[in-house]
C-alpha cells in the first residue's frame, strides 16, 4: 500500500467513525492524517476509541489492525482496540 492509499483509507476510517468520535478529537486526527503523521493518527484513533470504550464493527477493527500491522507499529493499537466492544 502506498502513502496516498494509506492516507485515503485513514480518512475513510474517520468518516466511518465520525458519529462515534468527539468532534475535537476527529479534527485533531484529521490534521495528523493531512500532514502525513499516519502512525500518530492511528494511535490517536485507537486511544480515543479505547478511552470511551467505543464499539467497533468487526470490519473497522480489522482495518485498523491491518494498518497497524502494515506500519509495523507494535502492540499499542491492538491493546487499545481490545478495550472496545464489538458492534454486531
Amino acid at each position: 500500500m502506498d502513502a496516498l492509499e494509506l492516507r485515503g483509507r485513514l480518512f475513510a476510517m474517520l468518516v466511518c467513525l465520525d458519529d462515534r468520535l468527539p468532534a475535537d478529537q476527529a479534527a485533531l486526527i484529521h490534521k495528523f492524517v493531512d500532514v502525513g503523521e499516519w502512525g500518530l493518527a492511528l494511535e490517536q484513533i485507537a486511544d480515543v476509541l479505547s478511552e470511551d470504550e467505543i464499539g467497533l464493527h468487526d470490519e473497522e477493527r480489522a482495518e485498523l489492525l491491518a494498518h497497524n500491522s502494515r506500519m509495523e507499529m507494535g502492540d499499542r493499537v491492538p491493546n487499545a482496540l481490545g478495550l472496545c466492544p464489538s458492534i454486531h
